[in-house]
């Protein structure tokens, strides 16, 4: 299992543009690879271009055209963890990947001289959350779909599993390259603290944890609750961050996105690790590791949003959305020892 990013595929991965393909050369897309005739809406992403497919037989879809940074054994591998958990846990509510018209479920496309990866997964019905820090009752309903997802994708593998990604945290000391982009911020301080403290007291001790393919991305974006009821989730979307690591970071990655922005930031956590807990019980060690790598989780999202936002300004709005919440998370949880944050943890878990 690598821990180091290579610095060529490092820079590769931070400044190869996504793809920049119109609305009506995606409609052709769809039309010509997939059969699929329909009204185009252009989706947020990251690092890929997404589209909204609305079907003429009312069915609705998503384009996925992916970054020419990305392999396509990358690609499968996202794909092939999908079908893997629909057959394993058939109920949890995900994507549903859709072949081409040749049966592919990815397709290579020359546009403009340029090769494209394609695919398109199905639409999932929903609403995305009123607030990113889910109440107990949904943070609850969240923990145990993520242990469900991880026991889902536990016996998973594919040879594209350990790919190259920024948002690995057993892979957080390769950002160290990166904090110049962070410098002048006033973070600055308090994100080599924090990879000092990774480097020291976590990596070491990573490879011994249990690990396996893992969710990676479990936030309020990638969560869809019923129109209805919104403490019920209607599905769980975006697998692009699909990676083999140390389980526990799973739950470091869903519990960043869920402290509570007051004094006690660990009170918002509590539902969503002692429900996780309850379907795939954690091990000491990985208790304690957690706040730390929910610390480390944090620092990647402000130094990944300061680089890419450097590099692509135009897109600065989205790549820093959860700067705010990350920053004031952090120094929320310098005061937390990590002691008294096991002891939490462990009261939580009943154990």
């Amino acid at each position: 299992m690598q821990t180091k990013l290579k610095q060529t595929n490092l820079m590769d991965l931070l400044t190869t543009t996504p793809p920049e393909l119109s609305t009506g050369a995606a409609t052709k897309l769809a039309s010509d690879h997939f059969g699929i005739e329909a009204t185009v809406k252009p989706l947020d992403s990251e690092r890929d271009q997404n589209f909204r497919l609305d079907a003429s037989d009312g069915s609705r879809y998503v384009l996925k055209i992916a970054n020419r940074a990305e392999k396509a054994q990358t690609i499968d591998f996202q794909n092939s963890g999908l079908i893997h958990i629909a057959k394993t846990d058939p109920a949890l509510p995900i994507p549903k990947v859709i072949p081409d018209l040749d049966g592919r479920l990815l397709s290579h496309v020359k546009i403009a001289g340029e090769t494209h990866i394609i695919r398109v997964l199905s639409w999932l019905d929903g609403v995305e959350r009123d607030d990113p820090v889910a109440p107990p009752k949904l943070a609850a309903e969240l923990g145990c779909l993520l242990a469900r997802l991880g026991l889902a994708l536990r016996d998973f593998t594919h040879p594209g599993s350990d790919h190259d990604l920024l948002w690995d945290l057993k892979r957080a000391s390769s950002l160290r390259e990166l904090i110049v982009y962070s410098e002048g911020s006033s973070e600055y301080d308090l994100i080599l603290q924090t990879l000092d403290r990774f480097e020291q007291r976590v990596e070491p001790k990573l490879l011994s944890l249990r690990s396996q393919v893992i969710f990676n991305d479990l936030h309020a974006g990638n969560v869809l609750v019923h129109q209805d009821d919104r403490m019920c989730v209607s599905g769980i979307i975006d697998f692009g961050d699909l990676i083999r690591s140390p389980l526990i970071n799973d739950l470091a990655v869903a519990l960043a996105y869920q402290l509570s922005p007051g004094e006690d930031p660990l009170a918002g956590a509590l539902p969503m690790i002692a429900a996780y807990h309850s379907v795939c019980p954690l091990h000491v060690q990985e208790m304690d590791l957690l706040t730390d790598l929910v610390r480390t989780r944090l620092i990647t999202t402000l130094i990944i949003g300061a680089c890419r936002s450097q590099l692509f300004p135009e897109n600065t709005e989205y790549l820093l959305s959860s700067k705010a919440s990350a920053s004031n998370a952090l120094n929320k949880l310098q005061v937390l020892s990590s002691e008294d944050a096991l002891r939490r943890i462990r009261m939580a878990c009943g154990t």
